[in-house]
């Protein structure tokens, strides 16, 4: 690869987890102001919708859109090019179709991104859960698509348990700059890749279970599986520590676009955290 492919190729990577991380700064702050002042927390969708209503908000969020296309082409061509070192053994395939599929899920987040700018900043699906549920009823209408569903919601739970491995493990320290930055928002990043990680558990437990039940109402995303810890015992703890994590998953975000290593791409004699 050219120096200038890899330049651009950074680039997009860059923008795309900027983009990611103010996505996931709206849906945390949002829910931690659901906990404590009340009000309905929001999934993804919800959270553009609420960016776009803001002053200069379709400009807003057409940049966040097209950071979130550039996020996805940097894990098409990741994924394709194996630029993380994954490896071709089943560990390591397995591990680029989990990036090929994060880069079709932001396609999806950023063409919702651009309907919302459209249709003036309003969106039938702002709650993220009523997406969710769609896709899911238009799915099982079939036999062959209710199979989809519940491979949906296993897929999302296998993202959920990766994300606690790689809190646990500290593996995203291996591709990360040692600098005095990176190590001080170390323990804020962990918080908020377990906390990722727990609401996909709860996420794609509620997919697998809609197919499971032939069932779609019972599918949520994001935004509804929060709603759902507010309805617990303890519901309002339960929210703002999840807002809380999701806010510093977004810290992760912001951190990976500006210090992360891609490993065919960078200089051997950088030094990473796991060093």
């Amino acid at each position: 690869m050219t120096d200038n492919k890899a330049t651009m190729l950074q680039g997009a990577m860059r923008a795309g987890y900027a983009a990611r991380g103010v996505v996931y700064l709206i849906i945390g702050a949002l829910a931690l102001y659901a906990a404590f002042a009340g009000g309905q927390a929001e999934g993804s969708s919800g959270a553009l919708t609420f960016l776009s209503r803001q002053p200069f908000g379709a400009l807003l969020l057409s940049i966040v859109a097209a950071g979130l296309f550039a996020y996805a082409l940097w894990r098409f061509v990741d994924a394709a090019m194996d630029l993380e070192n994954e490896g071709s053994d089943g560990e390591g395939v397995g591990s680029r179709i989990g990036q090929a599929l994060s880069g079709a899920t932001h396609v999806v987040l950023g063409i919702s991104a651009i309907t919302i700018i459209t249709s003036g900043g309003s969106s039938s699906n702002s709650s993220g859960g009523g997406s969710t549920e769609d896709w899911t009823a238009q799915l099982m209408q079939s036999e062959i698509g209710r199979v989809a569903v519940i491979v949906a919601g296993v897929v999302t739970l296998g993202v959920g348990v990766y994300l606690f491995i790689k809190a646990y493990r500290e593996k995203w320290k291996e591709k990360m700059r040692n600098t005095q930055t990176t190590e001080r928002l170390a323990p804020v990043v962990k918080y908020g890749l377990f906390a990722h990680g727990a609401v996909l558990l709860l996420v794609g437990t509620l997919i697998a279970w809609a197919g499971l039940s032939a069932e779609p109402q019972k599918a949520a995303g994001i935004g509804e599986a929060l709603r759902i810890l507010e309805n617990q015992p303890f519901g309002r703890a339960l929210l703002g520590l999840a807002g809380a994590g999701l806010v510093a998953f977004s810290a992760y975000c912001f951190v990976q676009a500006a210090y992360r290593i891609v490993p065919k791409l960078a200089s051997g004699d950088l030094r990473t955290l796991a060093g």
